[in-house]
């Protein structure tokens, strides 16, 4: 199993209002800064049947993607792993997480 990887550059392409976004770094982290739009669950409490179920009840189709943000990158390639085992999500890791988001001028919320 591979998981799909997004650069930063073709992310800011697709960024949106209305993308599904997850974020899965801890609670302080996302309150002090994350991406406009990017819903928080955090990788220690990951719960892929439940993500699954809100992005549905959020109107997701299955074939869009889903796009998983941490801080730089790593843990968001553990959550993805998990996602793409458990769940039938179009799952798609931004290289660079947040901090990437930041340096690129995506819109971001700060704390």
């Amino acid at each position: 199993m591979s998981i799909k990887m997004i650069s930063i550059q073709n992310f800011r392409e697709h960024y949106r209002p209305g993308l599904f976004m997850i974020d899965v770094r801890g609670p302080a982290e996302y309150q002090a800064q994350h991406v406009d739009g990017a819903r928080l669950y955090p990788l220690n409490e990951l719960n892929p049947a439940r993500i699954e179920a809100d992005l549905q009840a959020q109107g997701l189709k299955h074939e869009e993607p889903v796009f998983v943000l941490c801080q730089a990158g790593m843990r968001a390639q553990m959550a993805a792993a998990q996602l793409v085992q458990q769940t039938g999500l179009n799952v798609v890791v931004v290289e660079g997480g947040t901090n990437a988001c930041m340096g690129a001028g995506l819109p971001i919320v700060q704390g």
